[in-house]
């Protein structure tokens, strides 16, 4: 058994967002395997991108979002699960006054697959 907490000293700071990585690969003992918590900030936006391979499960921890996938947006919001597939254009827009936070699980995943539509 492992206990994985989300620390306050492993954040990655991206464009709109930041992240941290709860488990790997390794820990997952299956390649191409990933959990990472997203936070993304009041009036922050995920610019459009996709992802050539992987697959993204997105479970909403807190708050909600406008979600756009191949230009249909629609609201996802605590307690809620989003799925996307290889190619599928996404975008995420914190158009609210809270912190969004988002537990995703990538399969199939590999490194350096995530390419900016814009």
């Amino acid at each position: 058994m492992k206990n994985i907490e989300i620390k306050d000293d492993k954040w990655i700071n991206a464009e709109g967002y930041k992240k941290q990585i709860l488990a790997s690969s390794e820990d997952f003992d299956s390649e191409g395997v990933l959990a990472q918590v997203v936070v993304i900030g009041p009036g922050s936006v995920v610019k459009p991108h996709y992802h050539k391979s992987t697959y993204e499960y997105y479970y909403v921890m807190q708050g909600d979002v406008a979600f756009t996938i191949n230009g249909e947006t629609r609201r996802l919001k605590a307690g809620e699960m989003m799925m996307t597939e290889p190619n599928d254009i996404h975008k995420v827009e914190n158009d609210s006054d809270e912190d969004f936070m988002v537990l995703v699980f990538k399969s199939n995943y590999v490194k350096d697959d995530t390419f900016w539509a814009e």
